[in-house]
């Protein structure tokens, strides 16, 4: 799957590209340029912090506020309905500030704890959330593959990766356009809870998709957040 994150500039460029470089342990980002055919430049060592959620830093980043992003967020509670429909059983769905996060275990989505490939099982519940994201089109989606801390951070790191690219591949070929998605693995880094117990770890080996407005939609809103202003006056 070639994925260009030049068109995702709302999303990663700064969501992503400032969060990354702020604050994680030791830990190389790989990014989509590798994909599609071109190596980069240089290498960034990531520092977020261990508390750091990147979805939810991703959504607050994406953010416009104001009027317009009152007129985001109803677009969003709109989506959010049709997705909790669609993955209802397998994922948890929120609304946070002007996006909506959904939170995958992988325990459900995959063959296996060693396996990156998607399990039959869930396929027809992913088709109806592919179909969901089409439908409301004027957004962009992160998709963040994390893992628990059993291996090494580099094999965490590609197994994390593997297993966001594993889900975009499903939802592109079921319709969802490649520009609108960006991958990324963060490996054993961002926990959402200890790794002292196995029900620890299998929270922490999650799939996290973040849906932001895109910038056709931001324009809009701004647009219909300033007429609204003129015809108060």
């Amino acid at each position: 799957m070639k994925t260009n994150i030049l068109t995702v500039k709302s999303l990663l460029i700064y969501a992503a590209g400032v969060m990354l470089t702020a604050t994680l342990s030791d830990c190389t980002s790989t990014s989509n340029l590798k994909k599609s055919g071109t190596t980069p430049t240089s290498t960034t060592k990531n520092v977020i912090s261990r508390a750091q959620n990147p979805t939810n830093y991703a959504i607050t980043a994406s953010a416009v506020g104001g009027v317009a992003g009152s007129i985001i967020e109803k677009y969003m509670d709109k989506q959010v309905v049709q997705l909790t429909q669609s993955v209802s059983g397998i994922a948890q769905v929120e609304r946070f500030g002007e996006g909506i996060k959904i939170t995958f275990n992988s325990g459900v989505l995959f063959k296996s704890d060693f396996s990156y490939a998607l399990s039959p099982d869930p396929q027809p519940i992913l088709q109806q959330l592919a179909n969901s994201l089409a439908t409301y089109k004027d957004t962009e989606i992160l998709i963040a593959g994390h893992t628990d801390n059993v291996g090494t951070a580099k094999q965490n790191q590609l197994f994390s990766e593997k297993r966001a690219e594993s889900l975009a591949d499903f939802l592109q070929f079921n319709g969802v356009a490649q520009l609108r998605m960006v991958i990324q693995g963060f490996g054993e880094y961002t926990p959402k809870v200890s790794n002292g117990t196995e029900n620890g770890r299998r929270q922490n080996q999650r799939i996290e998709l973040g849906i932001v407005a895109n910038q056709a939609l931001k324009a809009q809103a701004k647009k219909e957040a300033a007429d609204a202003s003129v015809s108060k006056k």
